[in-house]
């Protein structure tokens, strides 16, 4: 999915947003031991993940060049690479698992090399997405499943990972889903996202 922003080129919002951006004492920086981070915002559908993406974007983070755009209960945007999850739903659905199961993601549920395809995958998208970004912001409620595929496949491209978990009262999480997707999912959902 191309990125939905009125009249927008390839170039990401948050690119173009850390060029003119203004002040250099608002812009993030980087941890002195690493050259390059990541910073992946976990946490539950519905829990401020959106808003905190895009303002660490305009604070100097590169956003993916390909965008997952404004829908109903998002019209700003969501700030996911739509590549990467895409490709996070078809990893969990192999595993016979989605976004909503609670459970904890199992990758014995896939043959290894799978496991070394999507490994790949996600290192290949990483790098297309993001170019030579120093600092980087990814965003997507799925990355709560498989945090460990992403603590070994970031320094595997010598980028440094950093997890942001935003907290929201579960119950304005679970009351917004049932307005958004007209769905009431149990508590279980919010708290798988929120332990791992």
């Amino acid at each position: 999915m191309q990125n939905s922003m009125a009249g927008s080129s390839a170039s990401s919002p948050g690119r173009a947003a850390r060029r003119d951006s203004g002040s250099e004492s608002r812009r993030l920086s980087l941890p002195h031991d690493s050259q390059r981070t990541a910073l992946l915002i976990l946490g539950m559908h519905r829990s401020g993940t959106s808003a905190l993406t895009r303002i660490l974007s305009l604070l100097g983070a590169s956003l993916p060049l390909h965008l997952i755009g404004p829908m109903r209960g998002n019209e700003t945007g969501h700030w996911e690479p739509a590549r990467l999850v895409a490709l996070h739903d078809e990893m969990l659905a192999e595993a016979g698992s989605r976004w909503d199961d609670w459970r904890r993601f199992d990758t014995s549920r896939l043959l290894s090399d799978r496991v070394a395809h999507y490994k790949t995958a996600i290192k290949c998208l990483i790098k297309e997405e993001y170019g030579e970004s120093p600092l980087l912001v990814l965003k997507d409620p799925r990355v709560c499943r498989f945090v460990g595929l992403y603590k070994e496949i970031l320094p595997e491209l010598g980028i440094a990972p950093a997890f942001i978990l935003p907290l929201r009262n579960p119950l304005s999480i679970l009351a917004s889903l049932a307005t958004r997707d007209d769905l009431s999912p149990p508590m279980l959902v919010w708290s798988g996202c929120a332990t791992y």
